[in-house]
């Protein structure tokens, strides 16, 4: 495999459906397809090293591949691996605590998970790779429910596994390549987050959307929505700080009080995700105005629910005042992001008049960007030029901004011949 090559893989947002999920009721994600990682495998100057750089979190950790050897050498780990790459519906607990072990002085840090992920996937999937830097960039912003890890993930299990060889594609990924990447996205994400629903890596692993449930047995069904349509959108970060296990718990402890009038609620959000899906699937000018409509309903059902916020409110409450779409919150709740979808005949004035109100008097970010789009890609050095590699190369070892980024490397917009 030659170096260096890059892998991307976008965040997500849920469109319908939210804490309804929780309840074993349907709910749609999508991709968004402007906000992504980026990920450059490239030759390490040490020919023995392995290392991680991420510097959106600040975090920059190198091993000597001589610390993998006490978890790669010997007859009984060799055994204990094989089950950890056969089996991938649950971590090996002999691998955790050696990679325990080994990061011991990341215990207490907040790299720790980052730091035990990378590893994890790396021994199983490409222990005989040294001398390789892994470099990480992202323009989705971090911890605000937008799928930022499970992004990372996907990149990560793309590019390790085409350091191995299994992933081999030069013109577009097959299904069996992604379902390789979407198993082990998933198995990264577990190490990350312990029990994820699978969602998030799903969809960053494939892009468009997806129609997804939970079943009874813990199991998560999902059916893809693969003539998605790129829909226009505005993505409003408010930078509230949420905490999910409060917000779930707290519509828990509604559902258990009121239960012949919140549950109804719930079963009418499924619904509403389950016709999301349909229009979604068969979107036209015909239908759009009921997707606004589906937006702006499943909104007023979670603001029944407790989990909007004042900060939220606001941005729902100017998109409507504008007259630009239909607002609902995103995610958790509590803060956190809210997506807009634009009307066909939204007046760019009144969209930029939206932009600068939030950012300005609210401090707070906006992306305009779309629903659906591209999944994860990977950019092989034999399609890179000297010229643009130049290029790429000082992306990741300079401050740019996203602006930047996407102009260079966003598939579907910039120059370069992703493979998808």
């Amino acid at each position: 495999m030659s170096l260096p090559f890059i892998t991307s893989a976008p965040g997500k947002v849920i469109i319908f459906g939210e804490h309804s999920a929780v309840y074993n009721e349907p709910a749609v994600a999508a991709s968004v397809s402007s906000l992504r990682t980026y990920l450059l495998v490239s030759q390490h100057e040490d020919p023995e090293a392995v290392e991680l750089d991420f510097p959106d979190i600040q975090f920059k950790h190198k091993w000597s591949h001589s610390e993998f050897g006490c978890i790669l050498k010997g007859e009984t780990n060799s055994r204990a691996l094989e089950m950890a790459r056969t089996n991938t519906r649950e971590l090996s607990q002999f691998l955790v605590e050696s990679l325990e072990s080994l990061h011991s002085d990341l215990k207490k840090s907040l790299f720790y998970h980052a730091a035990f992920s990378f590893s994890y996937l790396y021994i199983c999937l490409c222990p005989q790779v040294k001398g390789v830097r892994f470099s990480i960039r992202s323009t989705l912003p971090i911890g605000a429910g937008l799928g930022s890890s499970a992004s990372v993930s996907v990149a990560l299990a793309l590019a390790m596994n085409r350091l191995s060889g299994a992933i081999t594609s030069d013109r577009e990924l097959s299904i069996e390549d992604k379902k390789l990447v979407e198993e082990w996205s998933f198995v990264g994400e577990k190490c990350i987050l312990g029990t994820p629903s699978g969602i998030d890596n799903a969809v960053a692993t494939h892009g468009n959307a997806v129609l997804f449930k939970r079943e009874m047995d813990g199991t998560t069904n999902f059916e893809f929505v693969d003539d998605f349509p790129q829909i226009p959108m505005l993505l409003t970060y408010t930078k509230i700080p949420r905490s999910t296990k409060t917000l779930v718990s707290n519509v828990r402890e509604l559902v258990s009080k009121h239960p012949n009038i919140v549950k109804p609620i719930l079963v009418a959000m499924g619904q509403l995700a389950t016709r999301g899906a349909e229009i979604l699937d068969s979107l036209s000018d015909e239908n759009y105005h009921e997707l606004l409509e589906l937006v702006r309903v499943n909104h007023g059902l979670l603001v029944g629910l407790g989990v909007s916020h004042p900060g939220l409110e606001a941005v729902r409450s100017l998109s409507d005042s504008l007259e630009i779409g239909s607002t609902k919150l995103t995610g958790a709740g509590g803060g956190g992001c809210a997506l807009t979808i634009l009307k066909k005949d939204a007046k760019q004035s009144a969209v930029k008049q939206f932009k600068d109100t939030l950012e300005n008097e609210h401090g707070y970010a906006l992306y305009q960007t779309q629903l659906g789009g591209i999944g994860c890609s990977i950019l092989p050095r034999e399609a890179i030029s000297d010229q643009d590699l130049k290029k790429i190369r000082i992306l990741f070892t300079e401050d740019f901004d996203s602006k930047h980024l996407d102009q260079v490397l966003l598939p579907g917009e910039c120059t370069l011949p992703w493979i998808t």
